[in-house]
């Protein structure tokens, strides 16, 4: 495993800045990875990542583990939970780490040397869960792919659903996030 000022040099760099949520991400991914016994989280190809919140913290997981939606390693629950689930398929043990810290940084404080002031078991609320992975939510090749038959266009993994005997994309089933 790269070293922790590499990881935050990785995480920085892809990020463009450090922030509490970079620094905190790094600590989760090194931490999920740990518990887990993977020593090289970048190369290793059964690593999955449900990260729960769609800001900083995720991208620092990313540069830490190489999990990214492309290849179906990074999945992303909207939850707005500083919190990240780390399972490895090829053992099926999963990880849940949680940020649980009820310590804030003082304005313009250093925050590497804040945040590693602060124990893991502090910082962390650590689960270890059964998560197993569906075949259709695994990195690979698509299991299954159909035509909505609402707008034509394809729906693959099991997203789709049956309504009044059509099968329609969820947005034709009228969960769309924008009106079309």
């Amino acid at each position: 495993m790269r070293s922790f000022e590499k990881d935050m040099e990785a995480a920085a760099a892809y990020h463009g800045h450090i922030c509490s949520g970079i620094v905190l991400g790094v600590r989760m991914a090194r931490l999920g990875s740990q518990l887990l016994g993977i020593e090289d989280p970048l190369n290793y190809r059964d690593l999955v990542v449900y990260i729960e919140v769609d800001r900083c913290a995720t991208d620092a997981i990313y540069a830490v583990t190489g999990c990214t939606m492309g290849r179906r390693r990074l999945k992303w629950l909207n939850y707005g939970k500083l919190a990240a689930t780390f399972v490895d398929l090829a053992t099926d043990k999963a990880v849940r780490l949680a940020v649980i810290a009820e310590h804030f940084p003082p304005e313009d404080s250093d925050l590497m040397k804040f945040w590693e002031t602060i124990p893991d078991e502090e910082m962390f609320k650590i689960q270890q869960i059964v998560k197993i992975v569906p075949p259709e939510d695994r990195p690979g090749k698509p299991l299954r792919r159909v035509t909505c038959q609402g707008c034509g266009e394809w729906v693959m993994d099991g997203r789709d659903v049956t309504v009044e005997g059509r099968t329609l994309c969820r947005a034709c089933a009228g969960d769309a996030y924008a009106v079309r």
